[in-house]
């Protein structure tokens, strides 16, 4: 798969666990925070949760070779990916378990922040790129 593909296909995903957080919390905004979600709020929560292992799943197995093949900078960025990211996964996705609406909320804004570091570190056209001429620090 070329790093472009990988690129377009995550952000996809980013895309959908995006539209599916909006619709978690427009469904938990007339709730309190110390309230437990109903039932229609747990299955928007379960798919939110689905979408998420099945990104993380993806983003897992093909983003090491892509962040491979990147540039000289390859094995740094993914010795982060491995070090720092896969444990946040984890943790976003044991906190989505949670049935308190306030948990949900502090979820979400968490997730909003993990896709954000993504885009920005590990899911950029500067950095998931077809060609293999690195630009960045050349002179």
């Amino acid at each position: 798969m070329m790093p472009s593909d990988v690129l377009a296909q995550l952000l996809a995903q980013h895309k959908e666990l995006r539209a599916l957080m909006d619709r978690c919390e427009a469904m938990a905004s007339p709730l309190a925070d110390d309230d437990t979600m109903a039932l229609d709020l747990t299955r928007e929560v379960t798919r939110l949760r689905l979408a998420l292992a099945a990104h993380n799943q993806l983003e897992e197995t093909v983003l090491r070779p892509a962040l491979s093949a990147a540039d000289s900078f390859g094995e740094v960025r993914i010795d982060q990916m491995v070090d720092h990211h896969v444990a946040e996964h984890d943790t976003l996705r044991g906190q989505l378990d949670r049935l308190r609406v306030g948990d949900l909320r502090v979820t979400i804004a968490s997730l909003r922040r993990h896709l954000e570091h993504e885009e920005r570190t590990f899911l950029s056209p500067r950095v998931l790129r077809d060609d293999v001429v690195t630009v960045e620090g050349a002179g």
